[in-house]
């Protein structure tokens, strides 16, 4: 479930990443004025590939930190639902729990976290089978009953660990890596240089 957690910040991160243009041209042209500015999450996810190779400050709320190596964190602005994922570095090599709630800034570097290509689709969706198959995912209720189609929403309280179409984020990725007419979508996290709490 660790990794299902990861890919749904990935896609609240990708959602926003489609209108990848000349990053390269952007990196030189745009880099003073990045410098100076100081990003929220929004404005981040808003146009992630501005950012792209460049140095950020970005502001924002720590929904999580890596229980296991502590070597990343998320970010989230107004939706806590659209996240920036930040790896450790600079003057933090691990993130402390105690940071999650917790209002930070961060600057860092933008980097190109992941390619989510036709290769990675297929195996995101090869783990949800497995998921499916070993019950770690749950696509009925506890007495049987199928989710899909009518009554999924009373269905879905009734067993709260129970999904309609597990499949349905590898179905919307799908499509919009086809929109896109590209081979790939990138998707962007942060290599931190430095963090501080901002106190209310």
């Amino acid at each position: 479930m660790k990794k299902l957690f990861y890919i749904f910040a990935i896609i609240a991160i990708s959602s926003f990443s489609f209108s990848c243009g000349n990053t390269e041209n952007k990196e030189s042209d745009g880099k003073d004025s990045l410098a100076s500015e100081i990003a929220t999450v929004d404005s981040f996810l808003a146009t992630p590939e501005k950012w792209a190779f460049n140095d950020i400050t970005i502001t924002g709320t720590v929904s999580h930190v890596c229980r296991h190596s502590g070597k990343k964190l998320f970010l989230f602005g107004t939706d806590a639902n659209n996240t920036v994922k930040v790896n450790a570095g600079g003057e933090s090599s691990s993130f402390d729990v105690a940071l999650e709630g917790s209002d930070v800034e961060i600057t860092g570097k933008v980097i190109e976290d992941a390619r989510i290509d036709e290769k990675y689709l297929n195996d995101w969706e090869n783990e949800i089978k497995t998921a499916v198959d070993d019950g770690s995912i749950k696509v009925c209720t506890a007495d049987g009953k199928a989710l899909n189609g009518q009554g999924k929403a009373t269905e879905e309280k009734a067993d709260s660990n129970a999904v309609a179409d597990p499949y349905a984020d590898v179905k919307a990725m799908r499509q919009k890596l086809a929109e896109s007419g590209k081979t790939y979508i990138a998707v962007y996290a942060i290599d931190c240089l430095t963090i501080k709490e901002i106190k209310k």
